[in-house]
């Protein structure tokens, strides 16, 4: 019993007319304009690249100046001072000018406040560690472009998928018609006793058969606009109008347009700068060989008087440091530059076949797409002029039954064809120029 109800769920949802849902209609630039906005595979791309421009701050903090301020309280066990304005005055003498009468060796307790500011003057490395996370941010966008590439391709191949759906339906509907249209010309027929009732029972199964595949094509229909309504981010179904049909002007040749998708793939830019993050990641590692140079300035209070006798000063320092070895650090980071460039570079010339071979595909599919399509126009047009002749033999009592079914049977089958060859096509050219690195817009 659940196994037929699911059966019949199935069917009812089928046919149920695509005007039941509150089915959305946009074109090609809109529905773009929506997958960049709500698609959250690209939404995640996005922000890996917010994380790698993240990163580029990160690194050039180090050449940055810092500042800090701190406070606290200081309470000792023992205070210690010496009372030099009794021992001048023991010795019957002036004390000199800027000596305290009192000097606090260690207050018993004192308020303190400081402030610092550490400025860099030579810090070779974190100039190679910005340049590697400038590299690293390119490479992140590239790939983020690569993938937009990729979803806007996906889009509109979907959307020639659906427009070729809604013909196969369309000429599953004008079939369910034609054979409805049969079956009375037969009953008709055998009511004037110019046909056997055999030639209804044919009519019936017909239209049964078309009926049948009715509810497969609007099936179909529905899972390419959900498809499409996925793509967009929700889980509804939704219409994209695809652009009209290019002119059938055969593309160049698959050498001619390799070199136009080598310079214009972001795969290949994102390999590239790879590469050179890499690059600049080995430098950071031998630049760790050199010294580091920075100078600071502070400032500090007291509520207690320092030795000098003042509760206030400043300090300037110029600080040199040489790390001289920093526990195989250095060594390990440039072994890993090293492994990573040969990666990327390895990567890059797979990127580099892999776009060849895809082109080449590309422009094979869409000249087979065109003959097809060729080919499938003769062909429509021959099986309607047969089903034609058919319909009107039949009717004058010259063919039969099966004459006039296996007639509109092919018309079907040629309709089914011309609808898949239009949209193969246009999957086909939207594949090209995703190929070559043009975005489906142009």
């Amino acid at each position: 019993m659940t196994k037929s109800f699911s059966i019949m769920s199935i069917v009812l949802l089928a046919v149920v007319p695509a005007r039941a849902y509150d089915l959305r209609t946009l074109n090609l630039t809109q529905a773009l304009d929506e997958l960049d906005a709500h698609n959250w595979a690209l939404a995640e791309a996005r922000s890996r690249v917010e994380q790698a421009r993240a990163m580029i701050g990160q690194a050039s903090s180090a050449l940055l100046p810092t500042a800090m301020a701190a406070g606290g309280y200081t309470r000792n066990s023992d205070e210690a001072k010496v009372g030099l304005g009794g021992v001048f005055q023991a010795l019957g003498v002036q004390p000199p000018a800027g000596i305290p009468g009192t000097l606090y060796i260690q207050p018993i307790g004192a308020w303190t406040v400081s402030g610092a500011v550490k400025v860099p003057l030579l810090v070779p490395t974190a100039w190679a560690d910005r340049a590697a996370a400038q590299r690293g941010s390119e490479a992140a966008s590239a790939a983020s472009s690569a993938i937009r590439l990729q979803m806007h391709a996906s889009l509109a191949q979907a959307a020639w998928a659906g427009a070729a759906a809604e013909e196969i339906v369309a000429a599953s509907e004008r079939a369910v018609s034609v054979a409805e249209e049969h079956r009375r010309t037969a009953a008709r027929l055998v009511d004037a006793g110019e046909a056997t009732p055999l030639s209804v029972l044919k009519a019936d199964t017909e239209v049964t058969k078309r009926e049948s595949d009715l509810v497969r094509a609007r099936a179909e229909l529905e899972r390419a606009r959900l498809a499409v309504g996925v793509l967009l981010g929700k889980a509804e179904p939704v219409r994209v109008l695809p652009p009209p049909p290019p002119d059938a002007r055969p593309p160049l040749r698959s050498q001619d347009l390799v070199s136009e998708a080598l310079s214009g793939r972001p795969e290949i830019q994102s390999e590239v700068a790879k590469i050179r993050a890499a690059q600049a990641e080995t430098l950071s590692a031998r630049l760790r060989l050199l010294p580091q140079i920075s100078g600071s300035a502070s400032v500090f209070a007291s509520d207690m008087p320092y030795p000098t006798g003042k509760k206030d000063g400043w300090r300037l320092t110029l600080d040199a440091t040489w790390l001289l070895f920093d526990g195989g650090y250095r060594n390990s980071r440039r072994a890993q530059g090293e492994a990573e460039s040969e990666g990327a570079a390895a990567a890059a010339e797979s990127a580099r076949i892999a776009i060849a071979q895809e082109v080449a595909d590309a422009v094979r599919e869409v000249g087979v797409a065109t003959e097809r399509l060729r080919l499938a126009e003769r062909q429509a047009a021959f099986a309607a002029e047969a089903a034609a002749s058919a319909k009107r033999t039949f009717e004058g009592g010259v063919a039969g039954s099966l004459d006039v079914l296996d007639a509109n049977d092919r018309l079907y089958q040629a309709d089914v064809g011309l609808a898949d060859a239009r949209g193969r096509l246009g999957m086909a050219r939207a594949g090209l120029a995703k190929a070559l690195g043009h975005d489906v817009r142009q």
